[in-house]
């Protein structure tokens, strides 16, 4: 048995009691499986788990993909993890230290983007008096969808937006051009595999059926049949309705919460305020989604 404490804020739910090293019985599962589908983002506490049972929980909802695009930031006996981390060894990075700093959903440039993730936390930064920093933020999607007047959810229902992996913009902070980091940069062979794919600026969630707003300032580029000036309008002021406080929960990282989120119903931000002597280290496995619709 586990107990589950509801998070203060539209999306978002603790779970206590839970080993997710142990091999759950399938009533159990579908338990946690339903929980996901309502909340959107689970926070699993206490889990002092392993690579391999963090990989076997992950496969339960799914096939898993391998980042492939950023090889060095693989695990390296567990090519399923994805390491961010800020941590240096032998003079290079071991995961990826900057990634999640502007609000978006996970790869949405691909055609089939990712059902959801799941973070372990391994190390987390903290201030001289114990206070965690690193947060994550997630803001739903689906809320923020049904809080739209009347009128803009009518304009917005079929219309279709333009995603796609920029790296100037993935390499800048937000607003500025400032680098961002020390992402390595695709190779020309990634580059020639990347080409814009389109999704429905409202996407229907494939468990729940609710509607959730589909862009988000990262990826999305434009809207199909629409004016570029007032395209990118649009785009950013659906962006902005998302990432109201009213619609997010913060999420404070302790060591071995696994923390996993709807990349249909959600949108997710990290907040980079720890500097790099202020180890951080996660692991992060992908389920493989679907098209969306």
């Amino acid at each position: 048995m586990f107990t589950l404490r509801k998070c203060d804020a539209p999306v978002g739910a603790e779970i206590h009691g839970l080993d997710l090293g142990a091999d759950l019985d399938a009533d159990t599962f579908q338990r946690v499986a339903d929980a996901f589908a309502e909340h959107s983002v689970l926070v699993f506490k206490n889990q002092r788990i392993t690579e391999a049972q963090h990989i076997a929980f992950s496969r339960r909802f799914g096939e898993l993909e391998v980042l492939g695009f950023y090889q060095s930031y693989l695990h390296p006996e567990h090519q399923e993890i994805f390491v961010v981390s800020n941590i240096v060894e032998n003079g290079k990075p071991i995961g990826l230290q900057e990634a999640g700093r502007v609000w978006h959903t996970d790869v949405s440039y691909k055609k089939e983007p990712s059902m959801g993730s799941l973070l372990h936390a391994k190390e987390v930064p903290h201030t001289d008096d114990g206070k965690p920093l690193g947060d994550t933020l997630f803001a739903s999607t689906s809320v923020a969808y049904d809080a739209l007047p009347a009128e803009t959810r009518t304009r917005i229902d079929g219309l279709r937006a333009v995603h796609r992996l920029d790296e100037a913009r993935y390499q800048r902070e937000p607003g500025t051009q400032k680098a961002r980091g020390t992402r390595a940069a695709l190779t020309e062979e990634q580059k020639k595999l990347i080409q814009d794919v389109i999704h429905p600026v409202v996407r229907t969630h494939p468990v729940t059926g609710r509607k959730c707003i589909y862009v988000n300032e990262l990826y999305t580029f434009g809207i199909v049949d629409m004016p570029e000036a007032e395209g990118a309008r649009l785009v950013a002021d659906l962006c902005a309705h998302i990432t109201q406080p009213r619609f997010i929960y913060r999420h404070k990282w302790s060591v071995g919460d696994l923390l996993m989120w709807d990349n249909c119903a959600t949108q997710h931000l990290a907040i980079g305020d720890y500097s790099a002597s202020q180890r951080r280290l996660m692991y992060r496995t992908t389920v493989r989604g679907g098209v969306p619709f």
